[in-house]
């Protein structure tokens, strides 16, 4: 079977298994392709309002596509003709040039799903697209951010009506076409970043820079889930961060007012203020995030929109790298590594102490192919009924769905 066929294509090859932890029905979506990858850690960018579907990108043979998928059925419907190239331009950037990025294609984690007007955007090579999960309409919103930069993750606003697209400085190397002589995050510790957000309407229109953050690097930018205005975040201060010469004593996550430019901290308790991840919660009035605890392991909190601490706790333990995203219709964190390299967990922050809960088994080879494709990325859709995330085995990735 052709892992990429043509668009509108539907068929089926998905199969389902018990987890062997909970014994909850899993269903694994896919199982062709090179890479099979769901959007970013980011709150409601994956699933469809009623969390019947969910998308996905797919690379093969130095070819790319994006799809949805029936979350209860496992038929897939192929959204789009599969174009020349693999991962969009960032990933070279990121120094990921292989079988699973050249640069000219297409790659999951960079995706964002509107989820009642079902509209699905991402970057195809340096331009940004978007395709409508049912009547299958396309739209190019971007066609070119240029060689000079390097476009992050997209994000929708709650109204489905504009798309922010975080953009930073690319390589000059790459740029020129050349080979990186000196990695990304190194050259840019001599000085030279900024971050430019851009907004372009999502029924197509001109292109505007809505905030600029010179000196700070983002490639995430999430919109509340409740509020267009506000933004999340991430101010990369070179050399501070990527040399560590203040031992990561300044804060990395903040909200962004958009109409006013007014930014929030979000300073966590712990004297280390490196989220290294964070996402907004379904209600919109917190923000999840963990990172590198002084005294060693991780610590995983809550903050308010106001930038107070709600909850965080220290897990001295905890030694492995992984990520935050928020449970819909429970005041819990999905992890799916910190606490544990194989599983999905909820932590559950209604109490003074925190409460673990195993949801199933993910284990993802971490390092099976480069960059992010094997990281698990978990989401829960928006009625709180499914969680998906991403696995990596022998080389290659795919996507997989439990019930809870």
């Amino acid at each position: 079977m052709d892992p990429l066929r043509r668009k509108g294509d539907s068929w089926n090859e998905s199969e389902t298994f018990q987890d062997a932890w909970t014994l909850r029905t899993v269903r694994r979506l896919t199982s062709t392709g090179l890479f099979n990858t769901t959007p970013a850690y980011h709150t409601s960018t994956t699933f469809t309002h009623d969390g019947e579907r969910l998308v996905f990108a797919r690379g093969h043979n130095g070819r790319s596509a994006v799809f949805a998928a029936d979350t209860r059925s496992g038929q897939i419907t192929q959204l789009i003709d599969a174009i020349d190239g693999v991962g969009h331009w960032a990933t070279v950037q990121a120094n990921e040039a292989s079988q699973y990025a050249d640069g000219r294609g297409i790659s999951g984690p960079s995706m964002c799903l509107a989820p009642r007007s079902r509209w699905l955007v991402y970057h195809a090579g340096r331009s940004v697209r978007a395709v409508h999960l049912d009547s299958l309409d396309e739209r190019l919103l971007v066609e070119d951010i240029g060689t000079e930069w390097m476009a992050g993750v997209l994000s929708v606003d709650p109204e489905e009506t504009h798309v922010l697209v975080p953009v930073k400085p690319a390589h000059p190397d790459v740029a020129a076409g050349r080979e990186m002589s000196i990695g990304y995050m190194e050259h840019f510790a001599g000085g030279g970043m900024l971050t430019r957000l851009v907004q372009v309407p999502l029924a197509g229109g001109t292109a505007e820079a809505v905030h600029e953050d010179i000196g700070a690097g983002c490639a995430h930018c999430p919109h509340c889930p409740t509020d267009g205005d506000l933004v999340l975040i991430d101010r990369d201060f070179a050399p501070k961060f990527w040399a560590g010469s203040d031992n990561y004593q300044t804060t990395r996550c903040w909200i962004l007012r958009l109409s006013t430019g007014e930014l929030t901290e979000l300073r966590p308790r712990d004297p280390k203020r490196f989220q290294v991840h964070s996402a907004w919660t379904w209600d919109g009035q917190a923000v999840v995030y963990h990172g590198p605890a002084r005294d060693g392991g991780h610590y995983i909190g809550v903050a308010g929109r106001d930038g107070q601490v709600i909850q965080e706790w220290a897990f001295p333990e905890a030694r492995h790298y992984g990520h935050v995203s928020a449970a819909a219709g429970r005041r819990g964190v999905i992890l799916d590594g910190n606490l544990s390299r194989d599983l999905l967990l909820w932590l559950d922050y209604a109490s003074a102490r925190p409460r673990v809960e195993v949801i199933a088994r993910h284990g993802t080879d971490w390092g099976g192919c480069p960059g992010q494709l094997p990281h698990p990325h978990p989401h829960a859709d928006p009625t709180g009924r499914t969680i998906c995330w991403n696995a990596c085995a022998n080389g290659r990735t795919d996507v997989f769905v439990v019930e809870v």
